[in-house]
């Protein structure tokens, strides 16, 4: 007889605890949650707030979007990433846990957050979410705001056109979802906020003076610092988080750490650019950026963001100029003495030149000169070219110059002097011809 009750009651418990094992949790009603959320709020410090909540929270159930809300109470990022991870195991709904990537302020600990989930998820039976989930969640989120933004100015056009004098507030209950995105407290925004530093900056320059961003999916040089370069979805969610920070050197520092985790084309160096406003640490990420870019040989069309010489002139000296033959691989000419322009007239060249006050007008008096004595070297060319102030005055000046040389063979000289892509590719054109 006592086997036989020893036996009912095992069957018994082995009941009741089966159902119990298969149930799916569900997390806390409004009212209990109402109080967790006073409770975590009532001490003044975050790290008190961080250890109560931490202990409260693991006898709880709670979803996804409301473990989001509770993190927004914190005021530093350190002390809500600790919370958030030490109440995960009792999220209900962890497939959705991706909101919580969007408590954090810093793109760090976004990321931190992302690769936590990433291995806590299997842990749970869960398959894990890939890269793109993520970047459709964002996407998914800005456009979410645009639609609440429009739905918002209607409503005030609306409410502008009745009698306000009988109106009374009246609170209207959230609706309980589990995949219920909230927001936190932001200004609404119309484009991405890349888009609109981007565009603003092109604003301000004239038609003239536009950006010229190089097309990485052309692009054919063998020269390249990365591969599989980040698709425009990607690199968007990516310029959004940078633009948020209100320090340069924070954006900088951001750009530069994924530098080389991410790989970047020039296009994109350049609009993460317009982003940082101080030019000096807008430089020091180009010149970070630059051995690790996809396309490097379009690495100069950076140069078009930057306005101070001496970074300009920094570009150049850290751009590697691509590799190819040289079409006169043979010493220096030895040219007749009879053809040589002496010193005495050499020199007289480049008074006259310096007499004048414009760039464009020493510019027409060297071609002048030149034509006159219809024999010059190459490298006195190549010393007449630091009389003209424009990049473009020289180009031309190299080029008019080269029939009147003497040592034609020997002009690479003339194009060696210049440290822009386009001077190369100019004289490489003329002797090539």
């Amino acid at each position: 007889m006592k086997k036989f009750i020893i036996l009912l009651s095992v069957v018994f418990i082995a009941t009741a605890a089966y159902p119990q094992s298969v149930a799916v949790k569900k997390p806390m009603g409004r009212f209990w949650y109402n109080c967790l959320t006073k409770r975590i709020e009532s001490p003044k410090r975050d790290e008190r707030r961080m250890k109560k909540g931490s202990r409260i929270i693991k006898r709880k159930d709670v979803s996804s979007n409301q473990l989001y809300k509770l993190s927004l109470i914190f005021q530093q990022d350190e002390y809500r990433l600790g919370f958030v991870k030490k109440a995960y195991p009792s999220v209900t709904d962890k497939s959705n846990a991706i909101i919580l990537c969007d408590a954090f302020e810093k793109f760090s600990h976004q990321t931190i957050m992302w690769e936590y989930i990433k291995q806590q998820n299997p842990r749970y039976g869960i398959e894990a979410t890939d890269i793109n989930s993520f970047q459709d969640y964002l996407t998914m989120r800005d456009r979410k705001k645009d639609r609440q933004y429009d739905k918002d100015k209607k409503t005030d056009g609306n409410d502008n056109n009745k009698n306000t004098d009988n109106e009374k507030e009246t609170e209207v209950p959230e609706p309980e979802s589990k995949t219920e995105i909230v927001e936190k407290p932001e200004k609404p925004i119309d484009k991405p906020e890349v888009e609109k530093e981007i565009i603003q900056e092109e604003n301000n320059t004239s038609s003239s003076e536009k950006i010229i961003f190089p097309n990485a999916a052309i692009y054919s040089g063998t020269n390249k610092g990365c591969d599989n370069y980040l698709n425009d979805k990607q690199f968007v969610a990516f310029a959004n988080t940078v633009s948020q920070f209100e320090d340069d050197e924070e954006k900088a520092k951001i750009c530069m750490e994924y530098v080389y985790t991410y790989c970047f084309t020039t296009e994109q160096v350049m609009k993460l650019g317009v982003i940082i406003k101080s030019e000096p640490h807008r430089y020091i990420f180009f010149k970070t950026a630059y051995p690790k870019v996809y396309d490097k040989d379009n690495f100069l069309h950076v140069k078009q963001v930057l306005t101070t010489d001496k970074f300009i002139h920094g570009i150049n000296e850290i751009y590697e100029v691509p590799k190819s033959p040289k079409p006169y691989g043979v010493p220096l000419e030895v040219v007749a003495e009879s053809c040589i322009l002496n010193e005495q007239d050499f020199s007289k060249i480049k008074s006259e030149i310096r007499k004048e006050t414009f760039s464009s007008t020493k510019l027409e008096a060297a071609q002048r000169l030149v034509k006159q004595y219809e024999c010059i070297g190459s490298a006195q060319v190549k010393e007449l070219l630091p009389l003209f102030s424009l990049e473009t005055d020289k180009i031309d000046f190299a080029k008019f110059a080269y029939p009147y040389t003497i040592d034609p063979k020997n002009y690479n000289l003339v194009r060696d002097y210049f440290t822009s892509q386009a001077g190369k590719n100019a004289i490489n054109a003329i002797m090539n011809e």
